[in-house]
Parts: C-alpha cells; sequence; structure tokens
C-alpha cells in the first residue's frame, strides 16, 4: 500500500531556535484527476486528428477536402471541445499554483509548460490563422496542399506535447503519492 503520510521536516531559524514542521507532499485529488483527464483527452484528440483525420483529408479531392475541413471547424467549435482544451489549460496553471512551495513544483511547471506551449500556444500561432483562412475560402485555395501539410506538422506538435504533459504530469502525482 503506498504510503499517504507527510514528512516532518527540522528547521533551524536564524536565531538557533530549532522546529518541527510537517511537510505534505500529496497532491488533490480534486486537482489531478481532471488534469489529468483533460490532458489525455487532448491528447488523445490530437493523436486522432494528426493519424485519421488529417490523411483522409488528404485522400480527398481540393474541393472535398475544403468542404471536410469547414465542417470540421464548425463542429469543433463547441463547449464541450473549449471546455476541454481550455479547462485543462486553467488547471495546468492550478496545479503550478499549488505545487509552487513544494517539491513537485518542477513536475508541475514542466507539464504546464508543454501543454501551455506545445498545445495552446502551436494553436495559436500555427493552427487558428490556417483554419480562419480556410473558414473564410469561398472556393478551394491553390495552396491547401500546403496549407495542410503545415496544420499537420502543427498538430503533431501539439499532440506530442499533449502525451508529453500527461507523462510529466502523471509522473510528478505519482512523486506525490510516495512522498519519496
Amino acid at each position: 500500500m503506498t504510503n499517504r503520510t507527510p514528512n516532518t521536516v527540522t528547521e533551524t531559524a536564524a536565531n538557533g531556535s530549532v522546529h518541527e514542521r510537517r511537510e505534505d507532499h500529496r497532491f488533490p485529488l480534486a486537482l489531478e484527476l481532471p488534469t489529468a483527464i483533460g490532458l489525455a483527452l487532448m491528447a488523445g484528440f490530437l493523436f486522432n486528428m494528426s493519424v485519421v483525420t488529417a490523411p483522409a483529408l488528404n485522400a480527398l479531392s481540393p474541393e472535398q477536402a475544403l468542404a471536410a475541413w469547414k465542417g470540421i471547424n464548425s463542429t469543433v467549435r463547441d463547449p464541450l471541445f473549449a471546455g476541454t482544451a481550455f479547462g485543462t489549460a486553467v488547471l495546468v496553471v492550478a496545479c503550478t499554483a499549488v505545487a509552487w512551495r513544494s517539491r513537485l513544483r518542477g513536475w508541475c511547471l514542466s507539464f504546464a509548460l508543454l501543454y501551455l506551449v506545445g498545445v495552446i500556444g502551436t494553436t495559436f500561432t500555427v493552427e487558428v490563422g490556417i483554419n480562419r483562412t480556410i473558414v473564410l475560402a469561398s472556393e478551394t485555395p491553390p495552396e491547401l496542399p500546403r496549407m495542410l501539410s503545415i496544420w499537420l506538422v502543427g498538430n503533431h506538435i501539439r499532440a506530442v506535447s499533449a502525451l508529453a504533459a500527461f507523462v510529466v504530469a502523471w509522473l510528478g502525482f505519482r512523486q506525490s503519492v510516495t512522498n519519496k
């Protein structure tokens, strides 16, 4: 069974007095669980986009690909997806804030940066502009294959970043439980 009892730390103050304090490395399950679920859902969603959706778009004629991409863009803009993607961003920041004064800070900061830079940052710097062009296109742009190629590279970065964030979070949360 895993030991979840806090450790006792002995500290010496500047005046020479010694006192003990309990250091609790346990991470709140109410924050750990939704964060892990959000990271896993985003990793799975982005993996699917890279290995199923984008190749399927590439197999279509340019006109069909444009229509399908527009359909995907309108479908993905719903509260459930936005809540998952941006709610997870809020959760990784909250984890970092909660862990800031503990030895888990490095773990939380790592998975937060992986998610915020790799997923959210890439979304806004690469994906949003291409998706906006697609949505506004009244006819198939001649650069559509190049746009899909750039979008796919960006999505691979997002998928790998989300998966890496999940793995780092899982390892960090395990550290929280084992109190090593």
